[in-house]
């Protein structure tokens, strides 16, 4: 069973990536990689595909989350059996502000919003959110309501990882009680935690 195109050039591309420790040959790499999908197990299948869509889906969204691409990637080589230490030397800073990590933020309080009512995203907001003095300063209610409208400020790597660790705590805690969650957060491009793709 092969994979859709467009999920095969992403893969090609990550495992050409990652892969190039593992062989000085560019065709036995790709022999490799064709060789690799075909022992995968049924399930596996479905599962290699989901993290995939979620990559292709992460890569064209904004912002950027560098972290969790690699991570992904992580996950991907992992299913296909391949370890790869390759991580770049260098990774050019992408600035970012607090408004670029909004339409994630809404999108999600939407998602649980919709089957849980808006006095309950509020919580869970203020539950799961992670402990940092900085984090504090954020209204949880600009996540939800684009009726308060939040001072926009560029963030350091710091505050983009804080950020992408309470969206993703909050995902944990609610698709427990909304168990559509990873499936819609994926389908709208958001990075979903790898634990919860199977789920997806």
């Amino acid at each position: 069973m092969l994979l859709p195109p467009l999920l095969l050039d992403t893969l090609r591309e990550i495992y050409q990536r990652q892969g190039s420790a593992l062989s000085a040959s560019p065709l036995r790499t790709e022999n490799q990689l064709l060789l690799l999908i075909e022992a995968l197990p049924e399930v596996s299948h479905a599962t290699l595909e989901t993290l995939l869509m979620s990559y292709s889906r992460a890569k064209a969204s904004l912002p950027i989350n560098l972290a969790y691409l690699l991570a992904l990637e992580g996950e991907i080589l992992n299913l296909l059996g391949v370890t790869s230490a390759v991580r770049p030397l260098f990774t050019p800073p992408v600035v970012q502000t607090l408004q670029n990590y909004l339409p994630w933020f809404r999108t999600v309080s939407q998602i649980v919003q919709n089957s849980l009512g808006s006095a309950l995203v509020r919580n869970y907001w203020l539950l799961t959110r992670p402990a940092d003095p900085w984090l504090r300063t954020i209204p949880v209610e600009i996540f939800y309501t684009e009726q308060v409208l939040p001072r926009d400020r560029y963030l350091n790597n710091h505050q983009q990882e804080r950020l992408q660790t309470w969206l993703e705590q909050f995902m944990l805690y609610c698709s427990r009680l909304v168990p559509s969650l990873p499936a819609e957060a994926t389908a709208a491009g958001i990075p979903v935690p790898p634990q919860l793709l199977k789920a997806a």
